[in-house]
């Protein structure tokens, strides 16, 4: 029994025909996982209901339900998921008419327990052995550095039923590789449905640009007049709402790539995941007219907003900004023929190319804090304002101990041998907020060469200064910091886009940004050199897919600390093979007679 829709009471496959298929092939033996990516009112959600029902009567098992968070879990058990068992005669039977057993959190049956949790709450995720499990607008789950995503960890629960539990992803799509883009991306076999036109009787599959309206109109004539129309590819008839829900009912499933219908393909391919596609245009609940009215409207005011809603809730479909992105191509065509760890040597200089000329300035390091280790950087800048700098070293450190042993006890060599050492550090101590109290005193016994940072969002100041005299203890007492230290707050607008900026000139030009000779080590480097880009709309650096980005966060901060300690300005060495400035060779001075000497004495 259908209950939070339009066209409550019994489920009619007729109204959504499409959903027939969705449920069909959740429990066809071999499929394991099944993705929906969807426009918002579809009958999807319901869909995915019929077949727990199903489950509960015809193979139980325990059933998790997750939501994006504990308000609209507790809402979809009070408002769907225990009216469908009350006005269900079938599945009335296996309630157990205590009150306490049906909880808006857990719902207790005669041989199953259904549970409802949400992202954010591992403990709601964890400690169940589930058969069947819902991830419910999975790209709107919050996430947690703490824990592992609520995907992961819902999906370990239905280890122990093995082969037997089965997992629905259902969601409307947000942006390139959303975790509901990944797993429709990722199934074995990804269906789209195929409609057949009422007139022709000519299969098709329907697209966004053959939805059309009446020309010299306004989206609001549209809506309220229903004067969309979809144009039928083969013989260009006009479909009303009507038609296209003709259409619908007489469609098929076809597997994207191998065109078969969907019980073949799943009888000859026999796949474990399966994805479905469910746009706008093939559901009852959203009307032509409404979808016209909306790609006029964004034609005749273009808005990232409305192109954002066309494409994630009309086109179910991801959202990728057309923003200036790198890749990590390019971030590895920055690589020299140093050997990692290695300092850039001096140039020749001279006529005959006896005399030397240092390039390296300082050798700085930049750390990011993370819960379990420390990301670090060192590099090597070079002298005056847009020199070059050189990747000297990039890696892990399990603890602050390995750090000093990198920083201030480690040689860096350059091609004659010569030895360098950091210069000095700097630090984010606001990343994890359990290892603030630690990087302040890793930050008070290193002063002067560590520095502890945040990154802000201030465009007015490249650094501003904040004193510490206290960090939290173990049990948030307040603990003095001896002689107390500066918290550097970073402007992460300005450092970020100069580090932006030296990424984007080309190998060899003035100001190059190289990378050590090893590109194998730095495949991880480059994926998070690149998970960042700048946001016009937000007017701030954006990390749209949630990427790691340990080194762009290392280098950005690298940028400030060389600003920071002023190295453009560091005045470079003489160059020479003895690198020192010679002495002024003194010129001969013609002899003088008596009387010369006697004039000059008088007019002295």
């Amino acid at each position: 029994m259908v209950h939070e829709s339009s066209r409550k009471g019994p489920w009619r496959n007729l109204v959504t025909p499409y959903s027939v298929g969705i449920m069909d092939a959740a429990f066809y033996p071999s499929v394991r996982v099944e993705s929906i990516i969807k426009c918002p009112q579809s009958g999807a959600t319901e869909a995915v209901h019929n077949c727990v029902g199903y489950t509960i009567d015809r193979a139980p098992g325990p059933v998790l339900y997750v939501y994006p968070d504990e308000a609209t879990a507790r809402e979809n058990a009070q408002d769907r998921i225990i009216p469908m068992l009350r006005s269900s005669p079938r599945l009335r039977e296996y309630l157990t008419g205590t009150s306490d057993d049906m909880g808006s959190l857990r719902i207790k049956m005669s041989h199953l327990t259904i549970y409802m949790a949400w992202s954010g709450s591992a403990a709601r995720l964890g400690n169940k052995p589930i058969r069947y499990l819902v991830l419910d607008e999975l790209d709107k789950y919050q996430g947690t550095k703490r824990e592992a995503a609520a995907e992961a960890l819902a999906e370990k629960r239905v280890i122990t039923w093995g082969s037997r539990a089965i997992i629905w992803k259902l969601s409307t799509p947000t942006v390139v590789d959303g975790p509901i883009d990944r797993a429709f991306k990722t199934s074995e076999a990804r269906f789209r449905f195929h409609v057949v036109c009422p007139h022709c009787g000519c299969e098709l599959l329907m697209d966004f640009e053959h939805i059309g309206w009446p020309e010299k109109t306004d989206p609001v004539k549209i809506r309220s007049r229903s004067l969309g129309f979809y144009e039928c590819q083969h013989c260009h008839a006009h479909w009303i709402d009507a038609d296209r829900d003709l259409a619908v009912r007489s469609g098929l499933w076809r597997e994207e790539a191998s065109g078969l219908t969907l019980q073949d393909h799943l009888e000859q391919h026999r796949p474990i995941s399966v994805g479905f596609h469910v746009p706008a245009w093939i559901s009852p609940f959203v009307s032509l007219s409404e979808i016209a009215s909306k790609a006029l409207e964004y034609q005749l005011s273009p808005n990232l907003e409305l192109l954002k809603d066309l494409q994630n809730n009309y086109r179910a479909e991801p959202w990728e900004a057309e923003f200036e992105r790198r890749d990590e191509d390019s971030i590895l065509a920055l690589c020299d023929d140093r050997p990692r760890g290695a300092i850039p040597g001096p140039v020749q200089t001279g006529k005959n190319g006896d005399g030397k000329q240092e390039r390296v300035a300082a050798v700085l390091a930049a750390v990011d804090t993370q819960l379990r280790y420390f990301r670090y950087v060192i590099r090597a800048f070079g002298y005056g304002e847009g020199a070059e700098s050189w990747l000297v070293q990039e890696g892990v450190a399990p603890n602050l101990q390995a750090l000093d042993d990198l920083f201030w006890r480690s040689e860096y060599r350059d091609v004659l041998g010569r030895p360098f050492r950091v210069r000095a550090c700097i630090i984010d101590a606001m990343g994890e907020p359990q290892r603030t109290a630690e990087v302040y005193a890793w930050a008070a016994r290193n002063r002067g060469r560590v520095f502890p940072a945040q990154g802000v969002h201030a465009p007015a100041t490249p650094v501003s200064y904040a004193p510490q005299e206290y960090f939290p203890g173990p049990r948030g007492e307040r603990l003095r910091i001896p002689g107390g230290i500066l918290l550097h707050r970073i402007d992460t607008t300005l450092f970020k886009g100069t580090l932006a900026n030296r990424l984007a000139i080309s190998p060899g030009d003035p100001g190059t940004f190289w990378l050590h000779g090893d590109p194998d080590s730095l495949q991880a480097y480059a994926k998070e050199m690149c998970a960042e880009v700048w946001n016009p709309e937000k007017n701030l650096w954006d990390n749209p897919h949630g990427r790691a980005n340990h080194a762009w966060d290392c280098e950005y901060l690298l940028q400030a600390l060389a600003w920071m300690l002023n190295v453009a300005k560091k005045q470079r060495p003489w160059a020479t093979k003895t690198a020192k400035p010679p002495r002024p060779v003194p010129r001969p001075q013609p002899a003088r007679s008596a009387a010369d000497k006697l004039g000059s004495f008088l007019r002295r």
